[in-house]
């Protein structure tokens, strides 16, 4: 009978291990996704459904208002750069197994999050640039948001559920990257193709590891000429295509490992109208932008927004 119980014990134990390991991983995975396309230049402020695994897709959106300012003029050699700014983002999944006997749960995040950066982007050639920099990123995420199918009770494993699903979490990524530039004039069309290494930090709230590892960035493009003029500044139109390609250890947590971004861009030169701080504007383009994103798994989305931008070179 002794034996009985101690196996039984045993039993229960690895159980509650494997449950709680279950909460973690969706977490963590949930988490981890909105961390990374808010961080992303290329996905950030978009609409995003991804494939499921425990439960529905999950479906996520976000808002990013995070700039960059380059110092000194296109022409410089060396041209430090600043960035910081915020955003809000909601991930949800619905019909979540969390191993709570046949519960099928409801999750949501809403989450607010801010964002700093700095780095140069030195231009040694004509056509060449290189780009290095960090930027830290902090995400707070609402608490009361989880609605379960049968009511959370006072076991251990229901109370790790509830601190993970309906307290407030605070999250971080840190972002290190190095990119390489190469924009030439291609028969009067100003061209840019691009090769960017991040290596990503991302850490979670409740004691939940965190998880690290690399993710590279492609872009290729092109400027097409004058369309037309407004207010006699120029509108042009851009065309791109990017490539955000993951190593295991991300796409593991983030759940694709590599992505296809096409989208085009109206640009409108408005710089030359704002005379601020001795005309520190001077290159600043309005856009509207336009792109769709799919992946080899069940990764896809897209996104419309309204952003300023300054030459970087």
């Amino acid at each position: 009978m002794f034996k009985v119980s101690r196996y039984l014990s045993l039993a229960l134990v690895c159980g509650n291990i494997a449950y709680a390991s279950s909460a973690e991983d969706t977490y963590q995975n949930l988490i981890a996704k909105s961390l990374f396309t808010s961080n992303n230049i290329y996905l950030q402020s978009g609409w995003y459904k991804f494939d499921k695994t425990n439960g529905d897709k999950p479906d996520l959106s976000n808002a990013n208002f995070v700039g960059s300012y380059y110092f000194g003029s296109y022409e410089d050699r060396y041209r430090p750069f600043v960035q910081g700014g915020f955003g809000f983002t909601k991930i949800e999944q619905d019909h979540t197994d969390l191993s709570r006997a046949g519960s099928l749960d409801d999750i949501e995040f809403d989450s607010t999050y801010g964002k700093i950066g700095a780095g140069c982007n030195f231009n040694p050639y004509k056509d060449v640039s290189f780009i290095v920099g960090a930027s830290a990123m902090w995400m707070s995420s609402d608490d009361g948001n989880f609605r379960p199918q049968i009511p959370l009770n006072s076991s251990d494993y229901d109370k790790r559920v509830e601190q993970l699903f309906n307290q407030k979490s605070d999250s971080q990524i840190y972002d290190l990257y190095g990119s390489v530039v190469y924009h030439p004039t291609i028969s009067g069309y100003k061209t840019q193709f691009d090769a960017t290494l991040h290596y990503i930090d991302m850490e979670f709230d409740h004691d939940v590891d965190s998880v690290d590892g690399f993710n590279i960035d492609l872009r290729a493009g092109f400027h097409t000429h004058t369309l037309t003029t407004l207010m006699d500044l120029p509108v042009w139109m851009e065309f791109f295509t990017s490539a955000t390609l993951l190593d295991s250890d991300l796409s593991n947590v983030i759940g694709f490992d590599s992505a296809i971004t096409t989208g085009a861009s109206l640009h409108w030169k408005v710089g030359p109208m704002i005379h601020i701080f001795d005309d520190a504007f001077k290159d600043v383009d309005l856009s509207a932008n336009i792109q769709g994103t799919i992946s080899n798994t069940d990764f896809q989305g897209w996104k419309a927004t309204a952003s300023f931008s300054l030459l970087k070179f």
